[in-house]
């Protein structure tokens, strides 16, 4: 099991920012991320912040994020083997969802598949992802804190590259997946 407060920064970014970044920092191979976000017909999940299933090079991991401020979550993940969030008998798994009140009447509601790039830097991850939600693409980058330390500034530092300043304009993937979901066949 994976249990962390998540603390990231993000700011969608045009093609040409995207490929300007990516020559600027060591990003390692790409990794294909493939989510599948679920719900029930009441949005109970979401009013808590996000579930999904993500299958990252052949493996399945069930992620629960439950909201605590705009950049601030804590970040529930475990392995499972299935895609059918109903079929799901790990005992630590249904824990969560006993202790976090999810309903039972879960179905997939969206997806979206991200293409991420990764580079380690001293006190943070930096992600440029271009991700996809039926037909919509777009592209996006993320710091991602490893250690407490003054995060907006050394991310101003980087977007100042492509002529940024930070300032919130990236809903979560998950908004975007439910912003396009009419474009997804699920």
């Amino acid at each position: 099991m994976y249990d962390q407060i998540e603390r990231e920064l993000k700011v969608l970014i045009t093609k040409d920012q995207y490929e300007t970044l990516l020559r600027s920092y060591d990003f390692g191979k790409p990794v294909i991320q493939k989510n599948v976000y679920f719900d029930d017909d009441k949005g109970s999940v979401r009013q808590l912040g996000a579930l999904r299933i993500r299958t990252v090079n052949g493996k399945k991991i069930l992620t629960l994020k439950i909201r605590k401020d705009s950049i601030t979550q804590t970040e529930l993940e475990k392995e499972t083997d299935t895609e059918n969030i109903s079929a799901i008998t790990d005992s630590e798994i249904r824990d969560w969802f006993a202790l976090y009140q999810i309903p039972d009447t879960l179905h997939p509601f969206a997806s979206s598949e991200t293409v991420r790039r990764t580079a380690e830097l001293p006190n943070a991850e930096l992600c440029l992802d271009i991700s996809r939600f039926g037909n919509h693409t777009d592209y996006e980058i993320e710091y991602e804190y490893k250690k407490d330390h003054d995060g907006i500034h050394c991310f101003n530092e980087i977007l100042s590259r492509v002529g940024l300043v930070y300032k919130k304009n990236a809903p979560s993937k998950l908004a975007r997946a439910v912003q396009y979901s009419s474009d997804q066949n699920l």
